[in-house]
Formats: C-alpha cells, structure tokens, sequence
C-alpha cells in the first residue's frame, strides 16, 4: 500500500512518505539489519521542520516504525488516537478504517498490536445499543449524584441529525450540581467525582481536564461527563455556557424525540451558546473557542487545581 502523493508536495512529505513505505516493507520482510532508530530519528526530524507532527503522514510512518521495530506496540497508541482525529476532521473515515485494517492484517501475520485500541466512529456502530448503555448509565449516575442530561455533541446530534453525528466517537452527557457560584460548584464537582468512584462508574482512565469525567462504557466509545449548575437564576455548563441563558433554558428537562432521554427545555438556544448562531447547519471548520472558555471558567478551574483546562475533543462540528 504505497503512499501517494500529492503533486506539490515538498522533498521533506515525500521522503516522510518514503520512511513510511520502509517501515511497510519492514513488516512483511523482515530484514534483520533494519534500523528503526534511524528512520524513526529522520522521520520526527522532518516532521518538525515542516510543523507535521501531528499530520496523517508523520503519524502513519510513526506507529510502523514502532510495530516493525519490534517495540511495545502501546507506544503507538497515541499516535494511532491522533491520526483517528486528524482523519475524522478531514472526513477521511475510510482511510483510517483502511490503515486500520493494514494493522489488523499484520497483527494476523504474526506483529504484535498487544495495547492497541482501534477507535470507532458512530458511523460504524449499532446506534440502538449505544442509547441502551447510555440510557443505563445515565439513569445509574442520576441516581448516585442528580438530574443528567444530554449535552454538547450528542444534544446536538439528536436535535440536527436526529442521531448521534456519524463522524463523532464519544457521548457527551452534564450532570446540574447542587452550587451557587464558580467555587462551590467546584467543591460539588470533586464530591461528585467521590460519588461516581465510590459507585463504580467512573472509567479507569481519566483525561487531563478536572472539569470533565470519563464515565464506563459498554462500547468503544467515551461517556464524558460535564459540570452545570444554576446560580443566582443563570445557567452555567461547563465549558460553553458561563451565564447566558436563564434556568428555564435547562429546566424542566425535557424528553429527547429521538433517544427519550434528558435533554435542556430549550435545546436549541443551549447549542446556540455552544456553536454559535449556524449551530444548525454542519461546519467542518467550527473551532470551540478554549481561550475565551478558560477565562469565562477561571475560578471554577482554578479551585480544581486544574489552571486552563487541556482541550477535550468533543467540541467538533461537522
């Protein structure tokens, strides 16, 4: 499976291409003088003069030279979960699900891919099973910490496309807190993280954000759970909405169409917040905007311990 090339590509793109093939050609030849350190030392080297460290080229000449040197496959993963992201923005499904597929095959001719995970989109997934899990886990956290709904990309999803969005990988639900400013929704935010533990609900593997949590899932997908409160009459959900709506555009919740689960009484003007005014109309360059977040949500993060939060990759339009 040679690279092709794109006719103004640079000398540098073209020989991170070559590395890639090498590496390729390694994996089912097996040539006992093959010297990843030198390829894989190139390779960052050329990535890093034309600022491509996190391109689909860099990142696939990367995770061979790993498996076809014979290293732990797990340092690849997050180069594989990279090159997923990079391929999903750019609406290149079919090429990751086709590198995907590459891997599979050389795992079957004996490669080790032991610590690899293969993400999904929903594209790829049984939709009636994924409301099912996501149904149950929403009702166990309500149980445990308070009224949940659906939030970010999922609410946006089931109001626009009336499913989850095809190129999305992750659920996205809040939980409303029990707070009255930014601090003390931050103390509630820490007891909820208690609570989900205690019960069992949490994900063993958690992000590097404080201000969001991975809950378990029945599927290779993420459950992110978000912070809302209400203070002093204004909404508040963690990180897009800092006060721009009234309560009455959460509560009461209201029934998905869609999925018949929780969702904001005024969905529409909660996206509106979050994806700005064409939140209706798919955009593949839509950009969440983190600065403005961070400041909007210092005191909260600040009070985690958390400073500016590391970005989530669930804030994608399409």
């Amino acid at each position: 499976m040679k690279t092709p090339q794109p006719r103004d590509a640079s000398p540098q793109r073209i020989r991170m291409s070559e590395i890639r093939d090498i590496a390729l050609a390694q994996l089912f030849l097996r040539n006992p003088l093959f010297s990843k350190a030198r390829y894989e030392t190139e390779l960052e080297t050329l990535a890093k003069e034309q600022n491509m460290l996190l391109s689909p080229d860099y990142l696939e000449a990367f995770i061979l030279l790993v498996i076809g040197g014979g290293k732990r496959p797990r340092r690849a993963q997050k180069s594989l979960y990279r090159l997923y992201k990079a391929r999903v923005a750019a609406h290149e499904d079919e090429a990751f699900e086709q590198f995907s597929a590459l891997l599979i095959e050389l795992g079957k001719k004996g490669h080790s891919l032991e610590g690899l995970y293969f993400p999904q989109t929903f594209r790829t997934q049984d939709h009636d099973s994924i409301w099912s899990d996501v149904g149950a886990m929403l009702g166990r956290v309500k149980d445990v910490v308070g009224p949940v709904f659906l939030n970010s990309g999922t609410l946006l999803g089931v109001v626009r496309d009336k499913s989850l969005i095809a190129h999305d990988d992750d659920v996205d639900l809040a939980v409303l807190l029990d707070a009255m400013d930014q601090e003390s929704a931050a103390r509630a935010w820490q007891a909820t993280y208690a609570k989900l533990k205690a019960a069992g609900l949490l994900s063993k593997k958690q992000g590097p954000n404080p201000g969001v949590f991975k809950l378990q899932s029945g599927g290779v997908y993420n459950i992110d759970l978000f912070p809302a409160w209400i203070a002093q009459g204004k909404l508040h959900v963690y990180p897009h909405t800092c006060g721009d709506l009234p309560a009455e555009a959460l509560l009461p919740l209201a029934d998905c169409a869609v999925t018949g689960l929780p969702i904001p009484a005024k969905s529409r003007d909660v996206l509106a917040v979050n994806y700005g005014a064409g939140w209706d109309k798919p955009d593949p360059g839509f950009s969440f905007p983190w600065n403005r977040a961070n400041r909007r949500f210092k005191t909260f993060m600040d009070a985690l311990g958390g400073g500016a939060a590391s970005k989530p990759t669930d804030h994608a339009q399409d």
